[in-house]
């Protein structure tokens, strides 16, 4: 009997099949000479960090949250006309890219074959495919829009105030947003009439700009995004966190490596960092740079149970280069130096804890990071 990853073996085009948590698990002859790599390079590694497909605009299409995954994981057919992905000796190659979902047989298994892609090199552009979710946005570090996976060049807008209402619709998630809120952020302190002139005005230039009038939904005296046409980073991200938070703590390691480890590269900056000052933000911003921290925490806890001790520390000092002051991360960092044998490196690590501690909280090490320091001294003696 013929399976479903075997139809990308008897493929003439280049093809490779994912399964439902988006790893490669079959990768033909043809797809080895457009990527340039073997198919034991490929199979077992996850689909984005094999085929690292971009926009011709240079928007990255491939990672956690990319439009194909989420496709794959609803059993819809993905396709895109035109993109570059990386081929022989890095020189990018132009394609077009479509699929084929793969009958369900049975209980639902996320390490099943799930999709067949196929790779059609190109020649020049094409049309827009039509796509599920239309409107992507990322609001982690600098804020950016693809549409119908065309880059939206949203710092070119004449009209910021049509960008604001974009980035507070898209904060909101599919929730109305009623019209004097929007206002106040917007415009606080103008009065009624004209705030209300003014929402419309914005509103207005949003759909023109966006060239789609569905895109943005009016309800009684409410404006929200169009559920089930937009695909935010931010979503993506709390739900890689709470899934991998709950794998770690019913210790299954590998799923919970790899949840975080996705939701991890989705945090590019802080959220909405281009707009520092603004209130209608800053809470959010704060509270997902502390889901930030506390999945850098469950994911450097699992590596290190696994004695990855070198990724393990490349994640606390990420932390601690986004907040010099988080005292776990240099308390697990040293932990993994002194694991490492690394002793005047964890002793370094220790002094500066105590620099970052005293100059940003005016406070001393905890107890437990004293009693590691004590550890390190006494191994290098």
């Amino acid at each position: 009997m013929i399976r479903a990853r075997d139809f990308v073996l008897l493929s003439s085009d280049a093809a490779f099949a994912v399964s439902g948590d988006m790893l490669v698990l079959a990768w033909n002859r043809m797809a080895e000479r457009v990527f340039g790599l073997a198919a034991a390079d490929a199979i077992g590694r996850r689909c984005g960090d094999v085929v690292s497909a971009e926009l011709p605009s240079g928007e990255h299409l491939c990672g956690p949250d990319c439009s194909a995954g989420l496709c794959f994981k609803n059993r819809i057919p993905f396709s895109i006309n035109d993109c570059l992905v990386a081929g022989t000796g890095g020189k990018s190659v132009r394609v077009r890219m479509t699929s084929l979902i793969v009958p369900r047989e049975g209980a639902a298994d996320a390490s099943q074959t799930r999709a067949l892609v196929f790779v059609h090199r190109l020649a020049g552009a094409s049309a827009d495919p039509p796509m599920l979710l239309p409107l992507h946005i990322r609001m982690f570090g600098r804020f950016s829009v693809t549409l119908n996976e065309r880059h939206v060049p949203v710092e070119t807008w004449q009209r910021k105030a049509a960008v604001t209402l974009l980035k507070i619709l898209a904060m909101h998630g599919n929730h109305l947003v009623p019209r004097d809120r929007l206002i106040e952020f917007l415009w606080p302190g103008v009065d009624e009439k004209h705030g209300r002139d003014r929402l419309k005005v914005a509103v207005y230039s949003l759909r023109q700009l966006l060239a789609s009038a569905d895109l943005v939904v009016h309800a009684g005296e409410a404006y929200a995004l169009r559920a089930g046409t937009v695909l935010l980073d931010v979503a993506v991200f709390e739900r890689l966190v709470a899934e991998g938070i709950r794998h770690a703590r019913q210790q299954r390691s590998a799923h919970a490596l790899a949840s975080l480890g996705d939701a991890l590269k989705l945090y590019r900056g802080d959220y909405l960092e281009e707009n520092p000052y603004e209130e209608w933000c800053a809470e959010e911003r704060m509270r997902l740079r502390e889901l930030y921290f506390e999945a850098a925490e469950y994911l450097t806890e699992a590596l290190i149970l696994q004695r990855r001790f070198d990724e393990a520390g490349r994640v606390c000092s990420d932390a601690l280069g986004r907040e010099s002051c988080r005292e776990v991360f240099h308390r697990m960092r040293m932990e993994c130096l002194l694991a490492e044998g690394r002793e005047e490196e964890a002793e370094r690590q220790y002094r500066r804890c105590c620099e970052a501690l005293d100059r940003e909280l005016d406070v001393g090490p905890l107890p437990e990071t004293r009693r590691i320091a004590a550890r390190i001294r006494a191994a290098r003696t």
